[in-house]
């Protein structure tokens, strides 16, 4: 029988093998939302349409899930938090055997839309389980836990990539629904039972969510700062197939997705950033993650000529935006541990928000002015970011 949790009771103590099992979660769902990065060319060729046409699956994925961590994250705070993991797993799970049978460029947008709009399971799941430790050990969970999710990330490009060259871009999400329905079912026999102590009742989950918004601008703050890293590393990896699958490089979606396993360099950021945060080095890490970020433009702007600057580049920028990420939520989950789901919700609306947007800008730019300009965009937004997470700590230092 599982053990059954309120939200009021001690921390538990999370085994390895449950963290592990929690970490490959993450990785599958969250990988799943970015199978269709290097098999832009394939889909398009498949459903006889222009690569751009292709490409907006990859905008319409970013915008879906901003959607659903606003409106289905906050219910992590009043559903029972098992069975809700489970169960907008199961949705994503059916919704991607779906998309794998897509006839044509509407069904695809649509059922891209429904997968990606209930994958928002990994964000329940993280700071619940961040919930779930103890205050010393929840920066190592958190860290383990987003070291699967980008694991996940960088092997799932890899993989679609494999499969749609051996088989087909329709087997990558057939595959990948069937994996997803078998973890959900062992997510909901491992986690313990939660029993919400609120009384908040729906409405006023979502009313809350406005309030927190509005009067912790810490929160906005580090929400802006990680949409607005999450939108350069949504750039770079948007603009990746263009570029990789063009002159002088011609690579078909395998050798397109194993690039992106150069990003396996944020795997190793996020329990380093973790230790930091332990060890109350959090101002360390922000600096170190920020300064990758600005410095990653510097290669990357080579990437037409030199394939080994370009892989420099990216693993500086996913470095640098996977320890800052784990930097981030454990910073806004202190600010109130009974409200963590709406505060996730808020803050990863605001992540994946700006991951859209960077998106978007990368077709556009690409197909307008080419790389030189994303280079450009992608550097000034750096900047900006660095900014806004200095005066973040200024403000952060005159309440202490």
């Amino acid at each position: 029988m599982n053990r059954i949790i309120p939200s009021s009771a001690d921390h538990m103590q999370l085994s390895k093998g449950l963290v592990f099992i929690l970490a490959m979660t993450c990785g599958i769902c969250a990988g799943s939302n970015y199978y269709n990065q290097p098999l832009i060319y394939s889909i398009a060729h498949a459903l006889g349409v222009n690569p751009e046409q292709a490409a907006l699956v990859i905008v319409i994925g970013q915008l879906s899930y901003a959607v659903g961590l606003f409106l289905l994250v906050p219910m992590g705070d009043f559903f029972e938090k098992r069975s809700y993991i489970a169960i907008l797993m199961s949705c994503t799970g059916f919704a991607q055997i779906g998309l794998s049978l897509s006839p044509n460029l509407a069904t695809l947008y649509s059922l891209t839309f429904l997968s990606t709009f209930f994958s928002v399971s990994t964000q329940v799941l993280v700071p619940f389980a961040a919930g779930l430790a103890s205050p010393q050990k929840s920066p190592q969970v958190v860290g383990t836990l987003m070291s699967g999710l980008f694991m996940g990330i960088l092997l799932a490009r890899s993989i679609a990539g494999l499969l749609s060259t051996i088989w087909s871009w329709h087997a990558v999400y057939l595959i990948s629904g069937c994996l997803i329905l078998c973890f959900a079912g062992i997510v909901w026999n491992k986690l313990p039972v939660s029993r919400n102590s609120g009384q908040l009742k729906v409405w006023q989950i979502y009313t809350s969510l406005f309030s927190l918004a509005t009067h912790e601008p810490h929160l906005i703050r580090r929400g802006l700062v990680g949409g607005i890293g999450f939108g350069i590393l949504a750039l770079i990896f948007t603009t990746m197939t263009f570029l990789l699958a063009n002159a002088p490089y011609y690579f078909n979606d395998f050798q397109i997705g194993l690039f992106g396993i150069v990003g396996l360099a944020g795997v190793f950021a996020t329990p380093w950033a973790g230790k930091n945060i332990a060890g109350q080095r959090e101002n360390i890490t922000s600096l170190v993650s920020l300064a990758l970020l600005v410095l990653a433009w510097v290669p990357l702007f080579f990437a037409q000529k030199f394939l080994v600057l370009y892989a420099i580049g990216v693993i500086l920028a996913y470095f640098g935006l996977s320890a800052l990420h784990v930097l981030n939520q454990n910073l806004v989950y202190r600010i109130s541990p009974q409200a963590r789901s709406r505060i996730n919700s808020i803050y990863m609306t605001l992540y994946f928000g700006g991951a859209a947007i960077g998106s978007f800008v990368a077709v556009y730019a690409w197909k307008h002015w080419g790389w030189s300009a994303c280079v450009v965009i992608g550097s000034m937004m750096a900047v900006i970011c660095f900014i806004i997470d200095r005066y973040d700590f200024y403000k952060m230092r005159q309440l202490k």
